[in-house]
């Protein structure tokens, strides 16, 4: 800053020398020309001009200096109230702080005491206790995701896409719905949709919308549909947290209590793309096993699903290698090897499996 300031000084005093030679000059133009005018005349009209711009310049002056002030007391004032409100938040950070300590005291006492009373009681009487637990750990799945998945409106723009393969079904349940941000889309075409998820947190941010979900274990709740009573299956983000051995049985369970004909959808992260895999990924510690798109593809199609696709989302393109320019000799063997890198380091981040109960 102090050096940006110098230089408009200098620019200033460049300016103001410039202005005293051109009125110089003009006196000295005038006298030249003014035939009518004697010597004494003459060179009071110089010595005029000089008066000007010494009047001029003393203008410039004052109106610097009064900025100067001005802007030193402004900067003045606004560094005090950067400073007053540093130190509110200094604070405020303390207390929090403080607070995050007693709450993590807090659920390690509770987790001693369901551990104590684990096998003394029965599980209506430790669910509530477990649940409460959850509610008062510092760590909440629903922060994480809010922080590293994004906002609803941005999940909501790239779920949109799977529209179109629900619009000739109803009743259509998320199996992870979280936040429920497919569910709000149903509900938007006119859909029945409801959603189950683990998360008490997650949920919470559901309901206040007024949403249908509810907290069960996926296969638990399937277990307790009847045969062909659900019109579509929607997950995302979900499989790639599950066990094999889960992932495969809640596939089968779909199976059985799909309508004849309904779509299931099952969206995860794309292990082809080494971007994904490194930042989104591994970025969980909940993930279980990365699922490779024709793994998925193998498993619904063993499990009885018929039209088995992948659906990729769009390639990345900020992060791209830039290919060189076609007239360059080594172009084409260059840009060719480009290309194959940024299939594997730049994929669809993202892709899902989608199938239908034959009918």
């Amino acid at each position: 800053m102090r050096r940006i300031i110098e230089e408009l000084i200098e620019k200033r005093k460049n300016k103001q020398k410039k202005l005293k030679e051109t009125f110089k000059k003009l006196g000295l133009l005038i006298e030249e020309r003014g035939v009518f005018f004697n010597k004494k005349k003459k060179s009071k009209i110089t010595e005029t001009f000089l008066e000007l711009n010494e009047d001029l310049n003393r203008l410039i002056t004052i109106q610097d200096k009064e900025w100067d002030a001005y802007s030193n007391n402004h900067a003045t004032g606004v560094f005090k109230s950067l400073e007053w409100k540093i130190e509110k938040l200094e604070a405020e950070y303390s207390n929090v702080k403080t607070l995050l300590i007693n709450f993590v005291t807090l659920e390690k006492s509770l987790v001693r005491l369901i551990d104590s009373i684990d096998k003394k009681t029965d599980a209506e009487t430790l669910t509530p206790l477990k649940e409460i637990k959850e509610q008062l750990s510092t760590y909440q799945y629903s922060d994480f995701e809010q922080r590293f998945r994004g906002e609803e409106a941005g999940v909501k723009e790239k779920l949109k896409k799977y529209l179109p393969i629900f619009s000739s079904f109803d009743h259509i349940l998320d199996i992870g719905c979280g936040r429920g941000e497919f569910i709000e889309l149903l509900q938007q075409e006119g859909k029945n949709a409801e959603g189950i998820d683990i998360s008490i947190s997650m949920l919470r941010a559901a309901e206040e919308k007024g949403l249908k979900c509810r907290k069960s274990d996926a296969l638990k709740y399937l277990g307790e549909k009847e045969d062909e009573s659900v019109g579509g299956i929607f997950s995302a983000q979900v499989i790639e947290h599950l066990q094999p051995d889960y992932l495969r049985e809640m596939v089968r369970e779909s199976f059985r209590v799909l309508k004849k004909g309904c779509p299931i959808v099952l969206e995860t992260v794309n292990p082809l793309s080494i971007f994904a895999l490194s930042n989104i990924y591994f970025l969980d510690v909940t993930h279980q096993k990365p699922l490779h798109p024709e793994y998925m593809r193998y498993l619904l199609e063993s499990s009885g699903f018929n039209d088995v696709s992948i659906i990729y989302s769009e390639q990345l393109n900020e992060e791209l290698l830039q290919e060189i320019s076609p007239e360059n000799p080594i172009a084409v063997a260059f840009n060719s090897n480009v290309d194959k890198l940024n299939k594997l380091l730049y994929s669809s981040p993202v892709y899902a499996v989608t199938g239908k109960k034959s009918a």
